[in-house]
């Protein structure tokens, strides 16, 4: 025989086999490699469906299963691993799940979705389908197969639930960006951490804000140097209301029979002395320390009090000089 006389013989063999195959498929699917009989045989009876392993099913139309009872159950499903399960259309599983029976195996139920997990009957990872043309699905870890949200994370019981970004190289930094390069949560190595909202608001909305930290707005490191406050604020605060708690002296003592308040003359030469009143910070003092608002408000309570018992002597004055003048008068 001619060799293209063999070539054209060869060609119209191959190509009648191929339509044999062909309308085979519409009829049903094929066992691309497992066992021919016996219990570990598969089953590919979905038109356009295959199976590929042992213990497979392919049922649905344009379905494929691989490996070790993998089950696509439905039309263009995708089940592939060990005791894994699609059924549902356009369902996907991939992975293994512990046994062959309903209770055991990854079991992917949802239309038009993907599910992975290994060696459990719940998924690690999801995506949801999209609404349509030209958008996309959600994705959920953990036992998640209904996301709220892009990203929907969910972790076992007694397990926290958490993102870890951890650079190479702690010359790197880690970052989490919100919406645009100037919306990001930064952490550099030995510098701490920052939160950058640049030109917007910055917004806490919750019933209690606990920090066990010490907070610094609008300074420098060199503002509150030497100081062990909470709170350092450079600018001034606008507030309704001052509330401190804790006070651990006032000063109503000085209304105590055994106070000793000192003389007139003697409050006069401390004064000419020092430049101002007794147990009072001196002007040079207050310039270059500041002043404690809870010390001064008690000792300009002391001094209101202290002036109140000069006003009081000095009435008591002015009734006996009263009295004299009024009997003067009399007489």
């Amino acid at each position: 025989m001619k060799p293209r006389n063999l070539f054209t013989t060869i060609f119209l063999v191959m190509f009648g086999i191929m339509s044999t195959s062909m309308k085979a498929q519409e009829k049903g699917g094929c066992d691309l490699c497992g066992p021919a009989s016996g219990t570990n045989q598969n089953i590919a009876t979905g038109n356009y469906s295959a199976t590929l392993g042992a213990s497979c099913e392919a049922t649905g139309a344009f379905s494929f299963s691989a490996g070790y009872f993998a089950k696509a159950n439905a039309s263009s499903t995708l089940a592939m691993g060990r005791y894994v399960k699609a059924r549902a259309t356009n369902a996907m599983v991939i992975g293994s799940g512990t046994g062959n029976t309903d209770t055991k195996s990854l079991i992917n139920n949802i239309p038009n979705s993907l599910m992975i997990g290994f060696n459990s009957s719940v998924p690690t990872f999801f995506v949801s389908n999209s609404s349509g043309f030209n958008s996309t699905g959600k994705v959920g870890i953990g036992n998640v197969t209904a996301p709220e949200s892009k990203l929907h994370i969910k972790s076992d019981t007694d397990e926290d639930a958490g993102i870890i970004l951890e650079p190479t190289s702690e010359t790197q930094t880690a970052f989490l960006q919100i919406y645009d390069e100037k919306h990001k949560i930064i952490v550099n190595k030995g510098k701490g951490m920052s939160f950058m909202s640049q030109n917007d608001k910055m917004s806490f909305d919750a019933s209690n804000i606990i920090m066990n930290a010490k907070l610094s707005i609008n300074t420098s490191s060199r503002f509150a140097e030497g100081y062990e406050y909470a709170l350092a604020v450079s600018g001034g605060i606008l507030t309704t209301e001052v509330l401190v708690k804790e006070v651990t002296e006032w000063y109503d003592f000085v209304f105590d029979d055994n106070y000793k308040l000192k003389s007139i003359q003697e409050l006069e030469q401390y004064i000419n002395e020092n430049g101002h009143l007794p147990d009072m910070p001196s002007e040079r003092n207050v310039l270059d320390k500041g002043y404690g608002l809870v010390e001064m408000d008690g000792l300009l309570l002391k001094k209101i009090e202290e002036l109140t018992l000069y006003t009081i002597e000095l009435h008591k004055i002015i009734e006996n000089q009263q009295k004299i003048i009024e009997t003067l008068q009399s007489k």
